[in-house]
């Protein structure tokens, strides 16, 4: 059976005019993403998001249903995470996020949590895992953890690169083994306050930023700052780029676990984690 693996929609909530759809929200996946999951024999679809305030929702198929057509959840990156989400108040607008795709996103991320299903999130994936879990974020790195290296380049964009160093005996660790790794960086916030039952899988060596955290309990959920999705390209190899192959095929082994196991009618282990502790 070929792993059907759900992305979390981006939300494009106001067009420019040249794309022909004035006054209407978009939903979108960036191309590599699909790419990398593709490229494992995998099949990616995009889950839509139907607003909560439209009447079309109250006929929408339960969280339940969707979940139980696929094997396991990436989130993409994207916008900031609203503030309030974790509790914290705004300090800039420009941070200021979207409120529905957080909503959508975290229903999304407990439903696959609640089924057992393994979840993969990048850069705004990472922070809303930890965010689920009860944590915090920095809401600008710059201005808030002064001395860090640059984590975000506007003008170079996924061109920007830095270490990270794997936590021993963390699963990345294992994968990777333990010298540094150059990866993507496109993140000016990040986590702050670690989540209840996660874990910091990977730091930044130059200045501690967190960069990728797990949970510890059963399943399998992984957030990552960078963006393993944009280290496709032959020339990544000539500038030392973390290969992102090893992550995806170790996210997709758990999926098919999990796939195998409820096939033969075992048991599913469930992570018994509550709702998303933080709509405030």
């Amino acid at each position: 059976m070929t792993l059907r693996i759900g992305i979390s929609a981006r939300l494009l909530h106001h067009p420019p005019n040249g794309l022909g759809l004035p006054q209407k929200r978009l939903q979108f996946l960036e191309s590599t993403m699909a790419h990398w999951i593709m490229a494992h024999r995998a099949i990616a679809l995009m889950v839509p998001f139907i607003d909560e305030e439209s009447p079309l929702s109250a006929n929408r198929a339960p969280m339940t249903e969707i979940v139980d057509l696929l094997d396991g959840l990436v989130l993409q990156g994207g916008i900031d995470i609203c503030p309030e989400a974790y509790g914290d108040t705004l300090r800039d607008p420009a941070w200021a996020g979207d409120a529905i795709r957080d909503r959508y996103e975290l229903s999304l991320l407990n439903g696959f949590i609640q089924a057992g299903k393994p979840v993969l999130g990048v850069c705004r994936g990472a922070q809303l895992i930890n965010v689920y879990f009860g944590g915090s974020l920095v809401q600008d790195i710059p201005s808030m953890r002064p001395g860090a290296v640059p984590h975000q380049d506007t003008v170079h964009y996924d061109r920007l690169l830095h270490d990270v160093h794997f936590e021993e005996g963390s699963s990345l660790h294992r994968l990777y083994g333990c010298t540094a790794h150059r990866v993507t960086s496109i993140h000016h916030q990040c986590v702050d306050r670690l989540g209840e039952g996660l874990r910091v899988e990977a730091r930044c060596p130059q200045d501690g930023i967190i960069e990728a955290i797990r949970h510890d309990g059963p399943g399998y959920v992984l957030g990552v700052q960078w963006h393993p999705e944009f280290h496709l390209s032959p020339v990544d190899e000539t500038q030392g780029l973390l290969d992102s192959g090893p992550m995806m095929m170790d996210f997709l082994r758990a999926a098919r676990a999990r796939a195998d196991r409820h096939q033969s009618g075992a048991s599913v282990v469930h992570a018994g984690v509550p709702l998303p502790p933080r709509t405030r």
